[in-house]
């Protein structure tokens, strides 16, 4: 059978892959939730003028700014696993997966996924003020949003309905 690409899986697996990134940097600041509260409280500059008063430390600052990076970055990776896992499964063409890890990357790397902006819609612990809680929320909020969509029969059925399309 010859391999071909499938827009449609490309596109689901890609959503699905956005959702995954965001979960995993949702999580990522459970580590930080101290620093975030005092930040709230009295101000970023405050907090970087005087971490030793609020019992910061420099590594505290940094790790804040470097765990979400790496958590986006495992769940491009996980959501790849994922996708390349289905592919191999349903007998369609890896190279779908690989373009949409290619694509989402290059976004991601670049500053071009637009979570900014749809962040206040799809964030559900915005109602809630516990940062644990809201972060907790949020993250498996998305975490089931991207997994479902990549599991759902729906989209299976559309992705499986395009291949064979492509045969005939």
């Amino acid at each position: 059978m010859k391999q071909k690409i499938n827009y449609i899986q490309i596109i689901f697996h890609f959503i699905a892959t956005y959702f995954i990134i965001f979960s995993f940097q949702s999580y990522s600041w459970l580590h930080d939730i101290k620093l975030i509260e005092l930040t709230e409280i009295h101000g970023a500059k405050n907090i970087m003028d005087n971490h030793e008063k609020y019992g910061i430390t420099l590594k505290d600052i940094t790790f804040f700014s470097f765990w979400p990076s790496v958590a986006c970055l495992a769940g491009i990776v996980f959501a790849f696993v994922i996708s390349i896992v289905i592919s191999r499964f349903k007998k369609w063409s890896v190279w779908n997966s690989f373009i949409t890890l290619i694509i989402i990357y290059l976004l991601y790397r670049f500053d071009l996924l637009g979570w900014d902006y749809l962040r206040p819609f799809l964030s559900l612990g915005r109602f809630i003020d516990d940062y644990q809680s809201k972060f907790i929320i949020n993250g498996s909020f998305l975490l089931l949003i991207g997994l479902v969509i990549f599991f759902s029969k729906r989209t299976n059925k559309l992705i499986q309905n395009q291949f064979q399309k492509q045969t005939e």
